[in-house]
Parts: C-alpha cells; structure tokens; sequence
C-alpha cells in the first residue's frame, strides 16, 4: 500500500495554502501599487493643469470649459470630449490652429509636425503660444491622463 503519512500530507497542503496566501499577497500588493502609481500620475497631470499650464484658465477647474471670465472664452468642455489618449497628446502639444488653444510643445510647428503641417504653411492661423509655459512631452501626456482620468465622460 503506498499511502502517505498523515504528517507529510499536512505538511503538503501547508507549502500549499502559503503558495496561494503568497500569491494573493502579491496580486494585491501588485493592485495597490498601480493604483498608487495612477494616483500620483494623475496627481502630477492636475498640478499641471491647474498650475504650471494654467489649463483651467480657459477649461475651467471642473473642465466644464467654463474658465475665468478674462479667458478668451469658446473652451472644449473636456466633459464631453470623444478624443482618446493620443489625440489629447496631440492637441496639447500643437493647439488647435485658428482658435484660441495654443501650443503647449516648445517647438510645435518647427521641429515637430503637428497635423502634418509646419508653422510656416499656417500664416495667421498658426496656434498661439501659451499664455503661461510649454510643457514637455512627460507633462503633456501627465495633463492627457489626468484629463481622461477626471473630466471625460463625467
């Protein structure tokens, strides 16, 4: 007969039972630290928005696009807006040309193709630059995020 002794069978399910306690510590220390990293992304993105590129100048705190009365008003309401992530990216870092968002990318239009155009192509309609500072590519994407983290959709 080849059972197993009653001591190694309890000894086997206990390697067992801490394998699965081990994973699940690990899944969920994995879970918090990726909530803690998108806090801080976010975190970083709204101290942009609000400070540094002064977005809610124009966007309003809420980004409702209901700014500050000395804003040159016509804001997006970033509440309703159907761009993703990369069309955000590009926005921010080339502006919109022709209306009153400006370029947050130091060299949109001169180093950068930005819709494929060159600033030189645009004339009068080329975005405006910041009222505040350019932004770079980090921060640009650090705005994009907490963007579609706190306004799209709510």
């Amino acid at each position: 007969m080849s059972e197993k002794p009653v001591a190694m069978i309890g000894h086997s399910a206990l390697a067992q039972s801490d394998l699965r306690y081990s994973a699940l510590i690990g899944a969920a220390t994995l879970l918090l630290s990726v909530d803690l990293a998108l806090a801080q992304d976010t975190s970083f993105g709204q101290r942009l928005f609000q400070d540094k590129a002064d977005c809610q100048f124009c966007h309003g705190i809420n980004g409702d696009g209901r700014g500050d009365p000395r804003s040159p008003g016509r804001a997006a309401n970033l509440t309703e807006t159907h761009l993703d992530r990369d069309q955000l990216v590009e926005v921010i870092a080339c502006g919109r040309p022709g209306t009153e968002m400006p370029h947050f990318d130091k060299y949109a239009y001169e180093d950068t193709d930005c819709y494929g155009l060159k600033g030189k192509n645009l004339g009068n309609d080329a975005a405006r630059d910041p009222h505040s500072t350019s932004l770079t590519r980090r921060e640009i994407e650090a705005v994009a995020d907490y963007i579609l983290a706190k306004f799209v959709g709510k």
